[in-house]
């Protein structure tokens, strides 16, 4: 079997060396013939020194390529360049912060080449603050698997192995590598898991911060009842409606703190009719994202945009 790493990088620059090193030791370690590998590295618009160290590389004569794009896409797009470029039916997928462990890569394919559609890293022992990084994602893997058929622990690892040909339309809208395995799983897919090394960081700084709540929010509630069809837009409509959702339950807490508290009668207040005008706006707003997300589908020119993000490709292997 054959495989592409894709490793997306984000101000990453001190981090470069020392992954491209671990990953062409354990490269070396599993390499016996019957397997090759080529590296995919994307730097999605960093503002560092990331592309400088990249283009520095050595690669031990493994086909590598490094892509730079002109501004900061997402981390999807970044995996959609790489994926987009890689010339392997089978793709393994780590952040390049160095928190996943690349020592783990054997155990993962051992696992994926006894029939699985995709291997996913469980980050058992995290080490990240509790707090502000462990518990949401306990709480948010719960809510993941509570709202569609995926049994996995840890839905946010980005450490993965994944057949090519099982990202399509169906699974590959949005931020599609957030929930990637419990989409997978929603389309009748063997998605396994199987526990692996975290480290904590070292350089740099995490990427991620409370926003992207949000976004799982509306990524589950899509999975959940429109999973046939991917999307973007609907994230704008959709930050609307969540607002206008959310306003309608504090109002409707309000006025029954009102009623029973204070003794204030339902009518003697607006608050009846605005909770039901906010519930209205709502709905309307995601009913326009889903038109709107529909619209969009036919229109997209998907391998269009990867090619215009790119700004310079380089192929390492030929610079040796």
């Amino acid at each position: 079997m054959n495989y592409t790493f894709i490793i997306p990088f984000y101000n990453e620059d001190q981090n470069v060396t020392t992954l491209n090193d671990e990953i062409i030791k354990n490269i070396k370690k599993i390499s016996d013939g019957k397997r090759n590998f080529e590296i995919i590295y994307v730097d999605d618009g960093s503002t560092d020194k990331t592309f400088i160290e990249l283009k520095k590389l050595n690669t031990n004569n493994i086909d590598a390529t490094i892509v730079r794009h002109k501004i900061n896409m997402s981390q999807s797009t970044a995996i959609n360049t790489g994926i987009s470029l890689s010339k392997y039916e089978n793709l393994i997928i780590l952040d390049g912060d160095l928190q996943n462990d690349p020592d783990d890569v054997s155990k993962l394919i051992v696992e994926f080449e006894k029939g699985a559609d995709m291997i996913i890293g469980w980050r058992k022992k995290r080490k990240d603050n509790f707090l502000l990084r462990s518990l949401p994602s306990i709480i948010a893997n719960f809510i993941v698997r509570l709202f569609s058929k995926s049994k996995i622990h840890d839905h946010g690892c980005a450490f993965k192995i994944i057949k090519k040909n099982t990202i399509d339309e169906l699974t590959n809208w949005g931020d599609f590598h957030r929930l990637l395995a419990a989409r997978l799983a929603n389309n009748g897919y063997d998605v396994r898991e199987i526990e692996v090394n975290h480290k904590s960081r070292i350089y740099g700084k995490s990427n991620y911060g409370f926003s992207r709540i949000f976004k799982v929010l509306i990524d589950l509630l899509y999975l959940k009842f429109f999973k046939n069809y991917k999307r973007q837009s609907i994230y704008f409509f959709g930050l609307f409606s969540f607002s206008s959702f959310l306003l309608s339950i504090l109002c409707f807490v309000y006025m029954i703190i009102l009623k029973f508290i204070y003794n204030t009668s339902f009518i003697q207040t607006p608050l009846p009719l605005l909770i039901v005008f906010l519930l209205m706006v709502g709905l309307i707003f995601l009913f326009i994202g889903i038109l709107a997300q529909l619209i969009i589908m036919n229109q997209d020119k998907s391998n269009d945009k990867i090619k215009d993000s790119i700004v310079e490709k380089i192929n390492l292997k030929s610079n040796k």
